[in-house]
């Protein structure tokens, strides 16, 4: 039996969310059941008489703070390192599903900081190089992000943070807080938030209408579009001569002649 106040949290835990109800519930159960298992803890090598939890902190937070139990029954591990006891910890967790993707990642970057390569931290606990990816995203966001996360633990897995950081590396943070908010409060789902970071990202570009008309005669038709004027017309033998000299007048308001071919020299041009 170790007094309860006499466990130190680990500081590599695999657990980051623990949240008041969480502790409230396991506080009742323990009053209601008493304790089944014992807890597992290493001795503090930093202060004697002292521990360090690998597994139960749950159950410790619960008796500190509603008063359930002075002591707990633990299993002491003097053969486990701090590492080792944090892996100890992850796995029995992970038996029993307690995990979010959030412990899972802040485990994972707390090992990569104390010294173990990513590939190993991979190795060990079963995940895919493109998943580490993913859980590594949760250490690019900015706290703002990270609150409604921690609130909102289930509903932002590996991939929405993955899908998070993209949008704030690339857009900032208010484009980041606002659609995690966004997502925390309506019934979306992953496909909606990937989307919605892809239309961030890459927003479609609207192209102006271009105003315009048509006119459809007997003998012809006639269009306008923006600068783009084109007509098609028969004309009758005793009018054409009009017609062409009034189109030939208007066409001197706007056509341009081409340019002359560097090659296109007359005669004149050429002699000595």
């Amino acid at each position: 039996m170790i007094g309860v106040h006499l466990i130190d949290p680990n500081p590599l835990a695999p657990r980051e969310v623990y949240t008041p109800e969480m502790i409230l519930n396991r506080a009742e159960d323990l009053r209601a059941q008493g304790q089944h298992d014992p807890i597992h803890v290493i001795p503090n090598p930093n202060a004697a008489g002292r521990f360090i939890i690998c597994d139960g902190w749950t159950r410790v937070q619960a008796c500190r703070e509603h008063k359930v139990f002075e002591a707990l029954l633990a299993e002491v591990h003097t053969e486990l390192g701090l590492q080792e006891s944090a892996w100890f910890g992850y796995e029995q967790n992970e038996g029993r599903s307690q995990h979010c993707d959030l412990d899972r990642a802040m485990f994972y970057e707390k090992l990569i900081a104390a010294g173990e390569s990513p590939a190993e931290v991979a190795r060990r606990a079963k995940v895919s190089k493109t998943m580490m990816s993913f859980y590594r995203a949760y250490s690019r966001l900015p706290e703002d992000v990270l609150e409604i996360i921690r609130l909102h633990p289930q509903k932002f897995g590996a991939t929405e943070a993955y899908q998070l950081a993209k949008l704030h590396d690339k857009a900032g943070i208010r484009k980041a807080v606002s659609l995690a908010n966004k997502y925390a409060s309506e019934d979306q789902t992953q496909r909606w938030l990937t989307n919605q970071v892809q239309a961030l990202l890459n927003p479609i570009a609207h192209k102006a209408k271009t105003s315009g008309k048509t006119i459809r005669y007997a003998n012809g038709i006639y269009k306008q579009r923006g600068d783009v004027f084109e007509l098609v017309i028969t004309v009758s033998a005793d009018q054409r001569e009009a017609f062409a000299q009034g189109l030939e007048d208007l066409l001197e308001m706007a056509a341009i002649q081409p340019e002359p071919a560097e090659d296109d020299v007359s005669a004149e041009d050429t002699k000595d």
